[in-house]
């Protein structure tokens, strides 16, 4: 890592905007998709064992001592000093990404059903586009919020598909599953923003160790109320995935692309995982997979493509 100062963030912003994005970049989100997608299949098998809010406290709690470990072992001259005022911004980071959203998420899917919570969470590209007209002042051209438009229909068909409009949705649930999706977005600009100067390992392990000191009450409160089960090693070894793969590999990754990529463009990789929750659903616990959600799929691939190309020569970005 170089050692020279790192530009301010306005700086930053138009150096991004002036170069091409690393392939890596865009590998890293990728990585994303794929670990976040079978998550969902994660869960369900770690369900069979453990209860939600306890689920989020373990694997925030073994992710973030892994990075932390990680952070420390790297020589002295390479780590980032740490200041009061940088863990506030951390632990807020960690309270609003990790804390905030899986509670929103898991209460709102308590109360509605699972093809809303699907279409909601796809709203997160939405806000971070909004977002970003009053924060990074990121001009996105037309394609870009063409791609995601498109994207969100492909996902809107595959869970209506998928789920063959079942109810059970309430209003009070869709509310908390886009508070869910609001604060996701929310922390897509304040990463990015930190990133600027500090390292992706960094940033991560004290997000994962922050969200899991904010989570730790409530899965205390949970434990009190409805116990804790003996799980078994299916269960065990889910959250062991869901630990290591996602709020330590896939936050790692996403903090990495995060770095390079334009806010708008990193959130429309969110509309992957669907699409690859439902295939994994599909092999792993043979949920069905009709032709028709096939199509939905490439819809949202085509979408993504769409938002991730280059911009065109004459396009103009505020910076």
């Amino acid at each position: 890592m170089a050692t020279s100062t790192p530009p301010a963030p306005q700086v930053r912003q138009r150096a991004e905007t002036a170069t091409s994005v690393p392939t890596s970049a865009y590998a890293a989100m990728a990585g994303v998709s794929l670990a976040f997608g079978l998550s969902f299949v994660a869960t369900k098998i770690a369900l069979r064992g453990f209860e939600p809010l306890l689920i989020a406290f373990l694997r925030f709690t073994v992710a973030g001592g892994v990075l932390w470990l990680a952070w420390r072992l790297r020589p002295r001259q390479r780590r980032e000093p740490v200041t009061r005022a940088e863990l506030a911004r951390l632990a807020l980071l960690g309270f609003v990404s990790l804390t905030v959203y899986f509670s929103f998420e898991n209460m709102g899917i308590a109360h509605t059903s699972a093809s809303d919570a699907a279409i909601l969470i796809a709203t997160i590209p939405i806000f971070v586009l909004v977002l970003n007209a009053f924060t990074l002042r990121e001009r996105n051209h037309g394609a870009v919020w063409l791609g995601v438009v498109l994207s969100f229909a492909g996902v809107v068909a595959l869970v209506e598909l998928g789920a063959g409009g079942a109810g059970g949705a309430s209003l009070a649930g869709d509310l908390l599953v886009l508070a869910a999706s609001f604060s996701a977005a929310v922390y897509n600009l304040m990463a990015r923003r930190l990133l600027v100067t500090r390292t992706a390992l960094f940033v991560t392990a004290f997000q994962n160790l922050f969200g899991a000191l904010f989570m730790a009450p409530l899965a205390a409160v949970e434990a009190a109320t409805v116990g804790v089960r003996t799980p078994a090693a299916s269960a065990a070894s889910a959250v062991l995935y869901l630990s290591l793969a996602c709020s330590a590999g896939g936050y790692l990754l996403l903090n990495y692309g995060l770095r390079f990529v334009p806010a708008g463009r990193v959130a429309a990789f969110v509309n992957v995982v669907p699409v690859i929750a439902v295939v994994a659903a599909y092999v792993v616990l043979g949920e069905r997979f009709t032709t028709g959600q096939a199509v939905a799929a490439v819809v949202v691939v085509v979408g993504v493509w769409i938002t991730n190309r280059p911009a065109r020569a004459g396009a103009v970005r505020a910076g």
